[in-house]
């Protein structure tokens, strides 16, 4: 999901938010209320599950380590556990794949997967840390690198990764629920959704490096928090900021999703990503839309030809000397880069070298708004509030292992 920059500078602004949403005051102390009574000290809250996490890797081979001092790694191969080559005392080892043989320090280790653990907790991969086990599986003449971590210690890092760590508390905690829903929700059905990976495909994680204090508090303070819609755990889809009106699933996705409605956000309009531009040259333009298959010769004109309900541009007509391509909104930032063309919420402009994008937002906009939860809590609103505003018909619960 697309992260929020680090520079935390949103000032909420009394004339956006007073008394948009006058109830939630009441809603979250009846809720608070609710999900102390559905805790329970018998349950085993989900943040003690373990969750794999598909690292990317970015060079072979790949090298782990622990840190200097620490006790030796322990490496055994994942179909017998026993001990795998260079498996005993060992503080490095440099992994490579000929086809489905595992190279472990340029020996053979005869098998297709190992399982690393360290007795200190802490595993080096290629200069980064992690908690947990970490798995090597030989596969398609590379590696899969796979971290098994507990979910509460990937969403303390996901935390630092996804949204500036000195955010607003209840911020923070209201984005811990919403980061635990969503990975639930993608692994309870795995035949819709790819592998969790470590990347905005799934959510931002860096291991321990993005771990920070506020971030670990908030997970601990919402442990086995969730949010379900009948009861299962809702794709709790969320975006930098929402430009002052979420939108619908529907609209972005073609999915209809009932808790995931658009609507009026005043706690983001204005603030960081309020207004921005983006010039592009028509040659640029022209350059990536031929990449992407579209060719339409010399661009002439981008139009908006289609907004839905939030003001988002959900059709927009490409005008070549070649003819006329039509083209989804969400497809268009896609094709010139999703950090360069920040939000579907723009208009567009042709100069005299090529054309100017305003637009407002950062993100899909779908679900909860970074930028907009920042400024409710600063507001004095509860995480409880904060969620009830940007998901439609939800409910907080805390889940255990196995609920009942």
């Amino acid at each position: 999901m697309r992260r929020l920059t680090r520079r935390w500078n949103g000032q909420f602004s009394a004339r956006t938010g007073r008394g948009v949403i006058l109830l939630l005051p009441l809603l979250g102390a009846f809720l608070a209320v609710m999900v102390q009574q559905t805790a329970s000290a018998s349950d085993q809250a989900v943040d003690d599950m373990s969750i794999s996490v598909r690292l990317t890797v970015k060079r072979e081979p790949v090298n782990v380590a622990v840190a200097p001092g620490a006790k030796a790694l322990s490496i055994v191969k994942g179909d017998t556990g026993e001990p795998a080559a260079c498996g005993d005392n060992a503080s490095f080892v440099s992994i490579e794949a000929e086809g489905l043989s595992l190279f472990l320090n340029g020996k053979n280790a005869r098998t297709s997967k190992i399982a690393i653990e360290s007795p200190d907790g802490i595993i080096i991969v290629n200069g980064n840390r992690y908690r947990g086990r970490i798995e090597v599986e030989a596969a398609g003449g590379g590696l899969l690198i796979t971290n098994v971590v507990p979910l509460r210690w990937y969403l303390a890092s996901v935390l630092g990764a996804e949204m500036p760590d000195r955010a607003p508390l209840e911020a923070l905690k209201a984005q811990s629920v919403v980061s635990r829903s969503y990975i639930l929700h993608r692994m309870a059905d795995n035949t819709t959704y790819p592998p969790v990976c470590d990347s905005i495909l799934s959510q931002v994680y860096k291991g321990v490096s993005s771990e920070k204090p506020s971030t670990v508090r908030a997970v601990r303070e919402t442990t086995g928090l969730v949010l379900t819609h009948n009861k299962s755990p809702i794709d709790a889809c969320f975006s930098a900021s929402s430009g002052g009106h979420t939108a619908s699933a529907k609209d972005v996705w073609d999915n209809d999703v009932p808790y995931l409605i658009g609507k009026s956000d005043p706690f983001s309009a204005g603030g960081e990503y309020g207004e921005w531009k983006l010039e592009l040259k028509s040659d640029e333009c022209e350059r990536l839309l031929l990449r992407a298959g579209r060719d339409v010769g010399g661009l002439q004109d981008i139009v908006v030809i289609r907004t839905d309900k939030s003001g988002r541009a959900s059709g927009v007509a490409l005008l070549g000397s070649r003819g006329r391509v039509l083209i989804r909104g969400t497809d268009l930032r896609m094709l010139f880069g999703t950090r360069r063309l920040r939000s579907t919420m723009f208009d567009v402009e042709r100069t005299r070298d090529g054309f100017v994008f305003s637009g407002k937002g950062y993100g899909h906009g779908v679900g909860l708004s970074q930028e907009g939860a920042g400024r409710m809590a600063q507001a004095g609103y509860s995480l409880e509030q904060i969620l009830h505003f940007y998901y439609t018909g939800v409910t907080l619960e805390r889940h255990s292992v196995n609920p009942k």
